[in-house]
């Protein structure tokens, strides 16, 4: 690790490839290329360019919808995104457009023309209409930034591929990321594409960062060496060898001890079991983890806070190896017994999260009512979230499978009862949100060995 590497110097590293881009005149499509620790630094990097202070003049747009597998909802979902911008906000500090208008830059005459039937070469004709309503910008070009899918979710490569092939207007351009680990947006047409490949050293950088411990000098007492030996720990799962994962985790163990605070050990046992199963090193994963719940639910015995918050993660985690090894009664077990402890914390998400799982693995297993059973009960739990929670969170993995098992085990009428209440609960676009590929696969059982069965 350098120990010159810094964050700033990181951030130049990245402008300093789009500059290479940027002078490039023909292309219409840039994709980074990077590293899972690299996600982060350059979607800031792009944020900062839609600020003020941003130093290229090219302007930013950001679209956060997902892609879901299906073109045509999709571009409505787009078109919707830019619509919002220009819907009044509760701080006009806040609201960009108004400062556009108060700054004379745009036109204050200026509406948009919502058009979600013309597709995404209807939104670009409008953008260009945007544009031609900024005063001093008219050399400038849009850049459509699409932030990189998360895990689960579709990748839109073959999407941007198409609006390649219909053709993106001049001054109009489109930027996304893509994992280098695992890349999924290949396009062909190199002469309208321009691939970014910041070599970037996120690991020493963030490590060097938290060297510096806001200014403490402190290498010596023990929580000052455990918080770096826990990275050092974090670094062995990159070389994925299980021999070195063990011997760095039985020094962060010995250290922790050190420190005298069972919840230190607690945290400690949990990032060694979750460094092992992620290098699918399952004994000593499970032995860790076991260790830790044994000593939380002591902590939550004698009344300690954090108890309860590291024993729900050492059982998601193993209830998740259970499940790895086809255990599945086993897992099962673990994730209601979680469910019916949460209740009794009022962790709504937890207790939804409990069921959902368990109904999905009795899914698994072919046994369809208490699947379904158990699936409505997370529904009921997690209907106390916010609505905005509720159409961002697995709330609708479990609503998709209880529509699939609802069909299968209910006859039209208490199925129809069960859709009106997910219209309270979701909104009445449901049958959407619901309908993407990547929740429709969650019901095709798994093959492989370490597939995941559910979405932990």
């Amino acid at each position: 690790m350098s120990i010159k590497t810094s964050v700033a110097q990181e951030f130049y590293k990245i402008r300093e490839e789009w500059a290479r881009a940027d002078q490039l005149k023909t292309w219409s499509l840039a994709v980074w290329i990077a590293n899972y620790q690299d996600l982060d630094i350059i979607d800031k990097f792009i944020e900062t360019e839609r600020l003020p202070i941003g130093v290229f003049d090219d302007i930013f747009f950001r679209f956060n919808t997902p892609y879901k597998g299906d073109p045509t909802s999709f571009e409505e979902a787009l078109w919707k995104e830019y619509e919002g911008w220009f819907q009044p906000v509760p701080d006009p500090a806040q609201d960009l457009m108004l400062a556009l208008k108060n700054d004379g830059i745009l036109n204050p005459l200026f509406s948009p023309e919502i058009d979600a039937s013309a597709g995404f070469d209807g939104l670009l004709k409008e953008m260009l209409r945007l544009k031609d309503h900024l005063r001093g910008f008219d050399k400038n070009n849009f850049c459509l930034y699409f932030p990189p899918a998360q895990p689960r979710q579709l990748i839109i490569g073959d999407w941007l591929a198409q609006k390649l092939k219909n053709g993106i207007p001049p001054q109009i351009r489109l930027v996304t990321i893509d994992h280098a680990a695992g890349r999924k947006i290949f396009i062909a047409n190199t002469d309208k594409v321009v691939e970014l490949h910041p070599q970037l050293d996120m690991l020493a950088a963030i490590n060097n960062e938290m060297d510096k411990g806001g200014g403490s000098s402190d290498t010596v007492s023990p929580e000052a060496r455990l918080t770096k030996q826990i990275r050092t720990v974090m670094d062995t799962i990159i070389k994925k060898d299980p021999n070195l994962t063990g011997r760095e985790v039985g020094k962060m163990l010995s250290i922790a001890k050190e420190t005298g605070n069972a919840s230190t050990l607690v945290s400690t046992l949990l990032v060694a079991s979750q460094a092992h199963y992620n290098i699918k090193d399952h004994e000593p994963s499970e032995r860790y983890a076991d260790e830790a719940i044994k000593k939380a639910e002591l902590e939550m015995e004698n009344g300690e806070a954090g108890g309860y918050h590291s024993w729900k993660a050492c059982m998601m985690l193993k209830g998740a190896l259970q499940a790895a090894k086809r255990k599945w009664e086993a897992a099962i077990k673990i994730y209601e017994d979680m469910a019916t402890k949460a209740l009794k914390y009022g962790d709504v998400f937890f207790v939804m999260e409990g069921y959902r799982i368990s109904g999905h693995l009795y899914y698994l297993r072919g046994r369809l009512k208490p699947a379904f059973e158990n699936t409505l009960m997370a529904m009921v739990a997690g209907s106390q979230l916010s609505k905005e929670m509720i159409r961002q969170s697995t709330f609708l993995h479990a609503a998709y499978l209880a529509v699939f098992l609802g069909e299968k085990l209910k006859p039209k009428d208490e199925l129809k009862a069960l859709e009106e209440q997910l219209d309270v609960w979701i909104g009445d676009d449901w049958r959407e949100l619901i309908g993407g590929t990547e929740l429709e696969k969650s019901t095709v059982k798994p093959r492989s060995k370490y597939m995941p069965p559910v979405s932990f």
